[in-house]
């Protein structure tokens, strides 16, 4: 076994020579250069010795570590055990440095044989967060910026990295209104600050990237920044925050391989809780008299129904009970200081939780990240990174499946006692048969995103840094969509679609930074570029044969659609930075950046972004040092700033022409030229962000507490005001818009050991509220079903509707109060409010604003615990204040003059005998009128309190793990989305972002197991 143990050894060793020696050589032959031009001085000292050495870490030789004679140039490397021979003056002092690790100063004091035990560099890696084109010491941050654990991330069943993100940060709000396989929940920072997007800027790795595609597992650090301190750098579309994303690099030392694996069943959370079929039966009965109409169901039907007869959710019919996911990642990291890599394969399996042929999403990922120390002063890095998304799903749109089955009664089943599928009257199509037989629609998604940089330390200080990189974006979508002779699904459809983008950036920048005493002075000077292009191009085939599948043969006239378009856009950019500090007491940084984009016409193409920041650390004050014991450390920080916004279509200042059949001459269309309306003025949103903030430290830094409160204002929003009818066009963009954001955020976290035993506690609250200052005296009235206003003084798209006032109980109620135009309501019915005193309620005299469905009061609270090999966390996260108007089937019984749904609370409904009901009476066709009414009494309380996650892991004894030559060994169980605690009706989700149908996705509940491993 020894004698198999030790060739095993031997082998590793000399794959490992090989697979460096190139590199080992050319370092050999620059040490060996080195000894020829310092050997005069080296060898004309006294006392010359030569010595031999190795050096440790973590109980394992260092591979590649620099040993260096301090005031000259001589050195060395460590072998594949770490050793390392050098002829040097007795009293010289050896210099050892090894990334990851503290460099270390050993005086030789005539010995000739020297141990070397290095540390890990726990500050780099702890205390240092990652900035705008850089990183700063956490203690020496002046501006609004938080971190995202890797820990965060790890051991969840999550499809991609912003599921774990949700409630880790103040003031990020995620929403996942769906699990839809290969879907992305929505990100925001601080709140609305815009009628135009208001996403993040994602940088990865110095590139703007998605953070969908990315692998959780090769991701090294999350930073978010929040205000124009850290954002201005980043000027044009940095004002509603930036995240940074580090990937992992390569670490000198022995190769390490690692390996996680985790599989997992979704279940659906949230489904619409539908009454029963015999409740169902009753509830129809009384519905349809109350409307006119005779009774349908005979108290035999609904006994049969109570005792065996078919009692079916037709939505629960179209999911899988158990549903699979799984994950594999494998990484290598490597290397001495001379080069270094990490490479890592990523592959992930989520079914869809639909019935039907293999839906689902599969993402690939392949990533390589190298650093080659050139020389001593000169570095290259290389990030790279291919992902492919390969999503497969039905060819009817889901909204489609889930509203026809949202709609049936429970009286039906979906499928027929000979297995085909069922049409009750009324019904032209069958969900489940949509799903099982009617084709696929599958995107193969490829991106390629990668950076080359350079990095010269031309003096002690200053450093030249450029790099270039790109991001590439392919799509391909392929859609068969199959008919059902005998239905309303008559259509077969073929549609290929083609998408591609390429996004370039490159900067060159020039940094300096020295420490002068106690002055620290830093500065950074910078020039980027980045450029846009896009195209695509589609086509389509519809047929009305259901017995002809059109993958080849050629169509003509309207049963064909064609399409492409392109577009491009660049950006020229330069940029500042300077940083001081004082003892590290006083901190003062400065930022500004001039962008130039092509999104304007010349003269308005250039936006100036500065900001200030200023911090003052108290507690490193003399007159401190008496509260030190108590409270370990105390900054205060403000900043001030502005940030910029393009974020529109491509062109607007342009005018632009479209050929259309517009003038009719007798039975003939004449086609006509029609000019868009233009705006060549057009210039930047600019947003004006201030933030003041403290970090207290207590209990000897194991309690912190952070707490921001924050004030931005955009102007100049580029929005399309109202025109008068006599204009003739669309109204064009304009610079006219201001909207006020302000809010606060608090995060804690405290460390407690007891014993054994370790506790970890965090959590973090935070609010933003948004408020309309102009837009010149116009509304911007939107949406149909669920409708919203832009108002001065209210927030941005607050929901406009009646005010409900409960139900009128009597018909003297009924003569008596405000009605709506033209319609007489009855007892049970609901009661409007009157706004302008007149007894007619209408649209545009009676409407109130009534609530938002923006997130306010955003938390989550973590816990972990850890007692010898074992772990132990959860993670809750929740919404403090938000309203959510549903509207159709989702809310309605007998929507729309439908024979459902009925759902559980609508059992409550108003009767003589239940005048306190929370719904009004049950009513179906035109007698619905009055309670169908846009009013907020479909406006549902969606707050919310949910368990994100929970896991239970257990990390294997090293002792244990060696003889199996495994570094480190984790097992773990994890569940995600197990219980949620929500005042929403009906079974809907209260993170649902949709357009209140309730035709969406479910979010996934996943039961999960897996490990990690290390070799």
């Amino acid at each position: 076994m020894k004698q198999s143990n030790l060739l095993n050894a031997q082998f590793a060793r000399r794959l490992f020579r090989t697979a460096f020696s190139s590199w080992q050589l050319l370092a050999v032959m620059l040490i060996v250069c080195m000894n020829v031009a310092v050997g005069s001085k080296l060898y004309a000292q006294s006392n010359t010795i030569a010595v031999k050495g190795k050096v440790m870490a973590d109980g394992e030789p260092v591979i590649g570590a620099t040993v260096l004679v301090k005031g000259v140039s001589t050195g060395t490397a460590t072998d594949m055990d770490g050793n390392f021979s050098l002829n040097v003056a007795s009293k010289a002092v050896l210099v050892v440095s090894s990334i990851g690790y503290e460099t270390q100063e050993v005086p030789v004091n005539g010995r000739q044989f020297i141990n070397v035990v290095l540390k890990s560099d726990v500050v780099a890696l702890k205390d240092v967060v990652v900035v705008g084109y850089g990183v700063q010491k956490k203690v020496n941050l002046t501006g609004a910026v938080s971190s995202v654990s890797t820990d965060e991330l790890e051991g969840k069943p999550i499809s991609n990295v912003l599921e774990a993100m949700q409630g880790t940060t103040p003031g990020l709000v995620i929403q996942q209104g769906s699990s839809t396989p290969g879907s992305v929940p929505s990100i925001n920072i601080r709140g609305l600050n815009t009628m135009n997007n208001n996403d993040p800027l994602v940088i990865i790795d110095g590139i703007e990237g998605s953070l969908a595609n990315l692998n959780p597992a090769d991701i090294e650090q999350i930073s978010i920044l929040k205000d124009a301190s850290s954002t201005a750098i980043y000027g044009s579309r940095a004002s509603n925050g930036v995240v940074l994303v580090t990937t992992k690099k390569g670490k000198a030392g022995k190769v390490e391989i690692s390996y996680d694996f985790m599989y997992g069943v979704q279940q659906p959370t949230s489904l619409p809780k539908i009454a029963d079929s015999w409740v169902y039966a009753e509830l129809y009965n009384e519905a349809a008299v109350n409307s006119g109409r005779a009774a349908k169901f005979t108290p035999e039907q609904i006994a049969q129904y109570r005792n065996g007869g078919p009692n079916v959710n037709w939505v629960k019919e179209l999911y899988n009970r158990n549903s699979p996911q799984s994950s594999h990642n494998v990484s290598m990291t490597g290397g001495n200081d001379q080069l270094s890599y990490m490479a890592s394969l990523g592959y992930m399996d989520q079914n869809s939780m639909f019935k039907g042929p293999d839906y689902g999403y599969k993402r690939y990922n392949a990533r390589l990240n190298v650093s080659h120390k050139v020389t001593n002063n000169f570095t290259l890095n290389l990030t790279s990174q291919f992902a492919r998304n390969d999503i497969k799903e039905h060819a009817y749109w889901t909204e489609w499946i889930i509203e026809q089955a949202n709609r049936m009664p429970p009286i039906y089943p979906i499928k027929n006692e000979d297995g085909s599928y069922n049409y009750p009257a009324g019904s032209n199509s069958n969900g489940l048969q949509r799903l099982e037989e009617g084709g696929y629609r599958q995107n193969v998604n490829d991106e390629l995103l990668g950076t080359i940089q350079a990095e010269w330390e031309v003096y002690k200080g200053l450093k030249l840094i450029g790099s270039a990189g790109g991001r590439v974006w392919n799509n391909n979508l392929h859609e068969n969509r199959k008919a059902f002779e005998g239905t309303g699904d008559s259509e077969n459809k073929l549609t290929e679609q083609f998408y591609r983008s390429k996004n370039i950036t490159t900067n060159l920048m020039v940094t300096y930074n020295t420490k002068i005493g106690k002055h620290s002075i830093g500065g950074l000077l910078g020039y980027a570029y980045e450029g846009f292009s896009e195209k695509q191009f589609s086509t389509s085939r519809l047929t009305e044969d259901s017995k002809y599948d059109i993958f080849v043969g050629d169509l003509s006239g309207d049963k064909v659609s064609n399409g492409g378009s392109a577009s491009d856009w660049a950006i020229y950019s330069g940029f500042a930075r300077a940083t001081y500090n004082y003892d590290e007491k006083y901190l003062l940084e400065f930022n500004i950046r001039n962008d130039y984009s092509s999104y304007f016409a010349k003269g308005n193409r250039s936006g100036v972004f500065p900001s200030f920041s200023a911090g003052w650390r108290i507690s490193e004050e003399k007159f401190w040092s008496v509260l030190k014991p108590y409270v370990s450390s105390l900054k205060i920080r403000g900043s001030w700033g502005l940030v910029g916004n393009n974020r529109i279509g491509a062109y607007q200042y342009m005018q632009t022409v479209s050929v259309k059949n517009g003038i009719s001459f007798g039975d003939k269309l004449a086609q006509t030229a029609e000019f868009a309306s233009t705006n060549p003025d057009l210039k930047w949103e600019t947003t004006r962000m201030a933030n003041i903030g403290f970090e207290l430290g207590l209990l000897n830094n194991d309690l912190n507490i952070t707490f921001d409160c924050f004030n931005n204002r955009t102007k100049d929003i580029l929005v399309n005001l109202p025109v008068p009818g006599l204009f003739g066009n669309g109204a064009p963009i304009q610079n006219a818009g201001k909207v006020e954001t302000r809010g606060w955020e608090l995060s804690v976290s405290y460390r407690l050991k007891t014993g054994p035993v370790v506790h970890n506690f965090a959590g973090n609250i935070s609010d933003s509220f948004n408020e309309v200052i102009d837009t010149r005296g116009t509304e911007i009235i939107g949406g149909s079903d669920v409708q919203t206003i832009i108002k001065e003084g209210y927030p941005l798209y607050s929901y406009y509707a009646y005010r409900s006032d409960g139900f009128f109980q009597n018909e003297e109620e009924c003569q008596k109060g405000p009605h709506l135009e033209g319609i007489t309501p009855k007892p049970g019915d609901i009661r409007y409010l009157d706004k302008n005193g007149d007894g007619v309620i209408k649209p545009d005299d009676d409407r109130f604003i009534v609530g938002n469905d923006f997130p306010r009061y955003t938390f989550g609270f973590t816990y972990g615990l850890e007692y010898k090999g074992f772990d132990f966390s959860m993670m809750w996260q929740g919404v403090g204040k938000r309203n959510k108007w549903m509207r159709g089937e989702s809310v309605e019984a007998f929507h729309n003059n439908n024979e459902g749904p009925v759902m559980d609370f609508h059992q409550d409904r108003w009767t003589p005998n239940n005048p306190d009901a929370t719904y009004p009476r049950l009513t179906m066709g035109a007698e619905s009128a009055n309670n169908a009414a846009k009013s907020d009494f479909w406006i549902q309380d969606a707050k919310y309190l949910r368990l994100k996650n929970a896991q239970i892991g257990y990390t294997f004894s090293q002792q244990w793990m060696k003889k199996l030559y495994v570094k480190n060994l984790r097992i773990f169980a994890s569940v995600q989305n197990p219980l949620t605690f929500t005042k929403m009706k009906g079974g809907w989700d209260p993170e649902y972002t949709g357009d209140g149908s309730g035709r969406s996705y479910p979010v996934a509940r996943v039961y999960s197991f897996g490990l990690n491993v290390k070799f």
